[in-house]
């Protein structure tokens, strides 16, 4: 079973390379815009969000959090963004957008690690390393995935220009695989939620002293 899931996704990574290579270039470019922004703060804004995060560190280090919580939301969250992917993928004018929504997360990516890095320095790229990578190693893959597979259901409907033609080209068909495309990699993003949810509290905690130093 791994093994065939494993051929699917190399055989799709194949055979959309340039798709795949233009949608990864758009993900940079919003890590780009969200690392730069971070130099652009205010000094009231940079202490707000220092305020905040080391009132994040805080509860981290001194309550009990609830795994579950925090999966739940998460998975409400991502789930959302991949309802709206799908969406876009089955309407003619969603490229553009999808593209905008991949560029939308590279800057929440880049923002985020680059306010760390900014406010912590070195232990700002290991706790980058051990908080946030972590999970959008597994989570970043699918979602670049998931706009290719957006893109190429889009095209697939521009083509079609009539019913006829939708029939002929077995439109049907593919809106299934299209459907479970999505399915198999949001299964795949759960999988990064988990570790988010699960795993990562503990790698904070474990760090957090570190920080402190």
């Amino acid at each position: 079973m791994l093994s065939r899931i494993k051929r699917i996704l190399v055989n799709h990574i194949k055979e959309n390379t340039n798709r795949y290579f233009w949608v990864f270039m758009a993900f940079v470019a919003g890590v780009s815009a969200g690392a730069f922004t971070v130099n652009g703060l205010s000094t009231l804004q940079s202490e707000e969000l220092i305020n905040y995060f080391q009132g994040f560190l805080h509860i981290m280090d001194k309550q009990k959090l609830n795994s579950n919580e925090i999966f739940m939301l998460s998975l409400q969250n991502n789930m959302k963004l991949i309802l709206l992917l799908w969406v876009l993928g089955v309407t003619i004018i969603g490229i553009p957008f999808i593209f905008l929504l991949i560029i939308i997360r590279g800057f929440v990516v880049g923002f985020t690690s680059g306010f760390i890095i900014n406010f912590l320095g070195i232990k700002g790229a290991i706790f980058n390393l051990l908080a946030v990578f972590p999970k959008e190693f597994i989570i970043i893959p699918c979602i670049i995935a998931l706009g290719v597979n957006g893109i190429n259901f889009s095209l697939n409907i521009t083509k079609s220009k009539s019913i006829k033609q939708m029939l002929k080209y077995n439109l049907k068909a593919d809106f299934l695989s299209y459907s479970m495309t999505t399915v198999l990699f949001s299964i795949l993003i759960i999988g990064g939620l988990l570790i988010e949810a699960y795993i990562v509290p503990v790698f904070i905690r474990i760090i957090i002293p570190i920080i402190n130093t």
